[in-house]
């Protein structure tokens, strides 16, 4: 299954880090996953286009993967493909390994682990820091409360 492969996927890139502000080699193959030329910009959203096409490993499915350099452009995106992906509102007990979760502070990140009984996920975050921020130096495991969650993307396949 994609989702199993996209937490794998994220967490073999854990410890990433910048060489330039939003730049370096590594960033600018996660850029390279969107539509957006490689540049000086927030990447959060490129790493995780990255991660899915990783994911799906050159397979065909029904959708196409994402391409977008924003975090809340992937609730589009997810609503512009078939019942393969879906978007659903964060529900205490149900976010899962493999999701893809949209932040309410406009960043994006993947889950490792399923929620825990105190609400919390366990997620890799490209583009953030140590302590949390939506703007940082490098790929990280961060822990956020779901109320943090604007919306789940999970892969159905």
């Amino acid at each position: 299954m994609i989702a199993e492969r996209l937490a794998k996927t994220a967490e073999s890139q854990v410890g990433v880090r910048e060489t330039k502000a939003n730049g370096g080699a590594k960033i600018e193959e996660y850029q390279r996953a969107t539509w957006l030329p490689v540049g000086p910009w927030p990447w959060c959203a490129a790493f995780v286009c990255w991660c899915t096409d990783k994911a799906m490993g050159g397979e065909q499915y029904t959708f196409p993967r994402p391409e977008t350099a924003g975090a809340w452009d992937f609730e589009k995106w997810c609503l512009s493909v078939d019942d393969s992906v879906k978007l659903r509102k964060p529900h205490k007990n149900d976010i899962r390994k493999g999701d893809i979760v949209v932040f309410t502070f406009s960043h994006i990140g993947i889950a490792v682990a399923d929620i825990d009984a105190d609400g919390f996920v366990h997620t890799v975050e490209g583009n953030t820091n140590s302590d949390g921020a939506r703007e940082g130096d490098g790929v990280y495991r961060k822990k956020r409360h779901a109320s943090k969650i604007r919306s789940v993307i999970r892969f159905m396949v």
